[in-house]
């Protein structure tokens, strides 16, 4: 679905037997008109009804003030297209806090449920006052607020100060014809935005280490971002670029595919909330390595189940990785005793969607949710 980053989730909902109506406000402008992008007003996808409103697309040089003004139209064209509908919505629910934020107010007698994300909270609101404050306002707002991980719920606490929330992990899609196949020289893979604070120059760095000592081992990165021109300068300063592969951006089975082809999963990454990317290693049985004080350590038993470094150390993360490829068969151990620990989770989009569900049947009659 177009525009829609859960649409496993919202199909899941309809199966249950709701009416579902996604609401996808896209910024209008003369230039993109002239130049022919065309998006239909309405799409469906099996039962579920995508809106695609306009609102004027608001220039970038107004920087503070038009962020608040984008809020403002954004949120107009949501409720306008929420109010066109053959009934009005017992729940909205907004997966973000900053522009659908402005809905808050505009929604009658519907309950109003946002699920938060790491960007929000560890790269825009650190970034600009203004966007700290709406995204606060609508976190206290909200008939509740979802976060992916007991770290992230701490974190909009620390922002919002008290608020309703509850924990729902994100839902993690498998592929049940996928299985580990472990390589025959040592290889590392990573998979994800290349940003700065996802710490690929530091498992870079780490691995041109390793590699003076064994000649034979891989680095895989998989993604693409800001980073990348100069993630690449690295490994050649480095003199590694024979060991490794940049893979640039992968669809989702092809991200999976490369990494069930790994010894490790491995991203030393601060500020992250949960790391999708985690889970899908494990749900291979490929061992996951991350950072301590994130929220993959709710998940990771150290050393047993994967493998935790204290953030910006990179003689531990050296250490690690020197580790699993001294013993393979303690790396198998970890991915294999990871995969019973994703399995024993609620990671699946359907326990994904029946919480959420629960959540909308106790917000929308009333009842009060977790609150701190």
């Amino acid at each position: 679905m177009r525009g829609v980053s859960h649409d496993e989730q919202l199909r899941l909902f309809a199966e249950a037997g709701h009416e579902v109506r996604a609401v996808v406000p896209l910024a209008w402008s003369p230039r993109r008109w002239l130049a022919g992008a065309s998006i239909p007003d309405l799409e469906r996808d099996g039962t579920v009804v995508v809106a695609h409103p306009r609102y004027p697309r608001v220039p970038r040089s107004l920087r503070g003030a038009g962020r608040v003004l984008e809020r403002r139209l954004f949120a107009r064209a949501a409720a306008a297209a929420l109010g066109r509908g053959p009934a009005a919505p017992d729940v909205v629910i907004a997966h973000s806090a900053s522009l659908p934020g402005g809905l808050l107010g505009r929604l009658g007698r519907a309950a109003f449920v946002v699920a938060l994300y790491d960007h929000e909270l560890y790269d825009w609101a650190p970034c600009s006052p203004i966007s700290r404050e709406a995204i606060a306002r609508t976190l206290r707002g909200a008939d509740c607020a979802v976060y992916l991980s007991e770290a992230l719920r701490r974190h909009g606490i620390g922002l919002a100060g008290p608020h309703r929330t509850v924990v729902i992990p994100i839902g993690i899609e498998t592929y049940p014809g996928l299985s580990p196949v472990w390589p025959e020289c040592f290889t590392v893979c990573t998979v994800t935005r290349l940003i700065a604070r996802k710490r690929v120059d530091h498992l870079i760095r780490a691995f041109a280490r390793l590699a003076a000592e064994r000649p034979d081992a891989r680095l895989v990165i998989v993604g693409d971002g800001a980073e990348g021109p100069a993630l690449a300068r690295l490994v050649r300063a480095l003199g590694i670029e024979r060991l490794v592969e940049l893979t640039g951006a992968l669809d989702a089975r092809a991200a999976r595919e490369r990494m069930s082809r790994a010894s490790v999963m491995a991203l030393p990454s601060v500020r992250e909330s949960l790391g999708a990317v985690y889970l899908e290693a494990m749900s291979l049985g490929v061992p996951s390595l991350g950072t301590r004080g994130e929220g993959i350590e709710e998940h990771i038993d150290h050393g047993v189940s994967g493998i935790l470094v204290p953030p910006g150390d990179d003689e531990a993360l050296l250490t690690e990785l020197r580790a699993l490829a001294a013993d393979p068969d303690r790396a198998r151990r970890i991915g294999e005793a990871g995969r019973r620990r994703f399995l024993a989770g609620r990671f699946s989009w359907r326990a994904n969607a029946e919480a959420y569900l629960a959540l909308f049947e106790e917000v929308s009659s009333g009842r009060a949710t977790h609150t701190t």
